[in-house]
């Protein structure tokens, strides 16, 4: 499965995909960004993968894990030629129906490191639910308890790795710009289809559109407009891909004035009109 073209309803039907990464798929995805209501696990096997979550690089290699939470810009950058990593890629809507109270402290302990290393045996137990879980994913009505039942075991254990991983994050210590920084993207995750201006989300922050400005580009090495623009895109490049939605359905989901103002901003930053790049 090419995780460029999950769809957002896909993975509310589905509540769950699988996707199986090795070097022979790195011409599919190399340095493609996708964006979707969904939390991503990858768990590396064999061979190292570099990656970018929004602004952040990181890397991966055999026996280490890494999460990316919902609505993130999770961009595949380079891997080795032996590389070998399961995705599990979890919509929240079926995060939230489970029969069990665990909070999500547990996933905003790992925004701050989303990469670790868990032991090898939680690790092994992870990939043998993951292995069943593959198995039993089908279309077949028998199999969903089945399903939700190992699902919620693959994440009982996983948020006990993840809960010790808690003590070292909540102490690392952020610059003002760096909380600043997260606090936007935390807001632009909510907010990118229909507030596409800095100085909304200066306002949500209370702060000057200058001020925020300049904490990002510091932070990041981008932009605050270059980084609202990029998810746009990120949106925009999926659904041409990836649905049947028309060039008019689109803006509209974008919240462009005009089907015209939408081609114009992506003939600007692609170089393409959509229609063109939907057929490139």
């Amino acid at each position: 499965m090419d995780i460029r073209r999950i769809d957002t309803e896909e993975l509310k039907v589905r509540n769950f995909l699988f996707v199986d990464m090795t070097m022979a798929d790195e011409r599919q995805w190399h340095c493609q960004t996708v964006l979707f209501e969904g939390v991503i696990v990858g768990m590396c096997l064999r061979g190292e993968l570099a990656f970018r979550i929004n602004y952040r690089d990181f890397r991966v290699s055999a026996g280490e894990m890494f999460v990316s939470m919902p609505k993130y810009l999770f961009t595949f950058v380079d891997c080795s030629e032996d590389l070998d990593v399961k995705l599990l890629i979890l919509s929240t809507d079926f995060l939230y129906g489970l029969p069990i109270s665990f909070g999500f402290d547990w996933l905003r302990n790992v925004e701050a490191l989303p990469c670790f290393s868990p032991s090898g045996q939680k690790l092994d137990d992870l990939i043998a639910i993951y292995n069943l879980l593959q198995h039993y994913d089908a279309q077949d009505p028998d199999s969903d308890q089945i399903r939700n039942a190992l699902m919620l075991s693959f994440i009982l254990v996983l948020v006990s790795m993840i809960s010790g991983l808690a003590v070292y994050t909540t102490s690392m210590t952020l610059s003002y710009q760096e909380r600043l920084t997260r606090r936007f993207f935390d807001l632009v995750s909510q907010h990118y289809l229909t507030r596409h201006n800095v100085s909304f989300y200066a306002d949500q922050l209370c702060v000057t559109p200058k001020s925020l400005s300049a904490a990002i580009k510091n932070t990041t090495r981008h932009t605050t407009q270059e980084w609202l623009h990029e998810i746009l895109l990120v949106d925009a490049k999926r659904c041409l891909k990836a649905t049947d939605l028309t060039v008019f359905q689109i803006s509209e989901r974008l919240h462009f004035s005009t089907a015209a103002a939408f081609v114009r901003f992506f003939r600007q930053h692609t170089g393409y009109t959509p229609l063109e790049y939907r057929r490139k």
